[in-house]
């Protein structure tokens, strides 16, 4: 027994390194090309992966390979020397070659202010590197034309400065940048919802919004692969008393079935059958429900005012609700047997609300991309905003968390899911 939890700390310890690194960015090609970024990061990132690894040994009462204080004490540097050897002397030239124009391709700044050459200053004096600079009007730039330049210049690096322009032209040239393979950042107040989270710069006081590409994320889809398989299956055990509960009552409440299956759009508009208790009374008319998305989405619907004053962007009376689910759906508990399509892999626990299919047909191009990653049982606009923010600022959040979740920010928005079921404050 003793051998087997000790291989099995070794194999989670190797889960917990790798997590740790994806979090401060070590797989990404600006630090692989870099010998400075990718000793800082994998000191800071070696040390507590290894002590939450021996932490985990101990609660365990693992045997091997701990029970040697030996061992304990040469483990950490002795990981870290064959890290930075492997970095320094495999992975960093083949990353040289491999992402050479990511990591060395000139940077084009899109814009038409005063502040937009500042920005192409700014980043000329700062980027180590010494890439060369460029600046283009963003007003004579359309999607397309952007992509062009990327392909022909082979640019690395595109930074956007809007100037007041609509958040549709924004945003569709900084995904077709992204397409064209080349990292992107959006200098814009319409950032202020992210203002003081984690990967949100700023720049004369103004929010940086940095747009990762997912074909460089490295480990990192893995890692949250496996967290979601453990999750879901430990949460399903954990919670099964709570589940019958609510079935129970459910179907000695009202007529119809206790599971309400609904077809949903999931990863880059892939559809699948959802699972939620029933908080509705059976056979219900969606066409409230289409109405309303109709205005919330594309009419700018004002907020509801709740009796707090607090506003609330989701249809709050709704009629077709029963009492036992409004009950349920106060505490999102309506949302629990979803934890069986994070096991089968059709969602995740932390990523953006999947969508319904008439939703998506009224989604803006750029407001599709929110998708680009696995659905989720929670997620930051759910723990964070949840129905008090309007739908584009539901949309940057969602793109936000695209662009800059990991491991470990999944189980920062999964510690906090809980006090904000319990609190119950914007489930309607």
């Amino acid at each position: 027994m003793g051998r087997a939890s000790g291989l099995s700390i070794v194999c989670l310890g190797a889960v917990l390194w790798i997590a740790f690194l994806a979090a401060r960015e070590a797989y990404a090609p600006r630090v692989l090309v870099s010998i400075s970024s990718q000793i800082m990061r994998i000191v800071s990132a070696a040390l507590p992966a290894w002590l939450l690894t021996l932490t985990l040994a101990f609660l365990i009462k693992a045997q091997v390979p701990f029970e040697s204080r030996l061992v304990v004490g040469l483990c950490a540097p002795a990981v870290i020397l064959l890290l930075l050897f492997e970095r320094l002397s495999i992975s960093r030239p083949l990353a040289r070659l491999v992402y050479r124009r990511a990591a060395y391709g000139p940077v084009l700044i899109l814009g038409d202010t005063d502040r937009a050459d500042r920005l192409a200053r700014y980043v000329a004096e700062v980027d180590a590197r010494s890439r060369p600079v460029a600046l283009h009007p963003l007003s004579d730039t359309s999607p397309e034309l952007a992509a062009s330049f990327i392909e022909r210049y082979g640019i690395g690096e595109v930074v956007i400065e809007p100037d007041g322009r609509s958040t549709e032209e924004v945003f569709d040239t900084a995904f077709a940048c992204l397409d064209a393979r080349s990292e992107v950042r959006i200098v814009s107040n319409q950032f202020q919802v992210l203002m003081g989270r984690t990967a949100i710069g700023d720049v004369e006081g103004i929010p940086v919004m940095q747009f990762r590409r997912f074909d460089l994320a490295g480990p990192e889809v893995a890692v949250k692969r496996v967290v979601d398989v453990i999750g879901s299956a430990i949460g399903l055990i954990l919670l099964s008393p709570l589940l019958l509960a609510i079935a129970l009552a459910i179907k000695f409440s009202s007529a119809g079935p206790i599971f309400y299956r609904q077809e949903r759009v999931g990863l880059r508009g892939k559809r699948f059958t959802m699972f939620k208790f029933r908080s509705m009374g059976a056979g219900n008319d969606s066409k409230i429900h289409q109405d309303y998305l109709k205005s919330f989405i594309r009419e700018s619907k004002p907020a509801a005012v709740g009796e707090d004053g607090i506003r609330i962007y989701k249809l709050t009376d709704d009629p077709r609700v029963t009492r036992i689910g409004a009950w349920i759906r106060t505490f999102s508990l309506d949302e629990l047997p979803q934890l069986w399509n994070v096991l089968k892999g059709e969602m995740s626990l932390v990523g953006p609300r999947p969508c319904l299919p008439y939703e998506w047909e009224l989604y803006r191009t750029w407001q599709r991309r929110r998708l680009d990653v696995p659905p989720g049982c929670t997620g930051l606009w759910q723990v964070t905003a949840r129905s008090h923010v309007g739908f584009e600022e539901m949309v940057i959040l969602d793109l936000h968390y695209a662009h800059h979740g990991t491991v470990w920010r999944d189980l920062a928005l999964m510690a906090q899911t809980v006090p904000a079921m319990i609190r119950g404050r914007g489930g309607y």
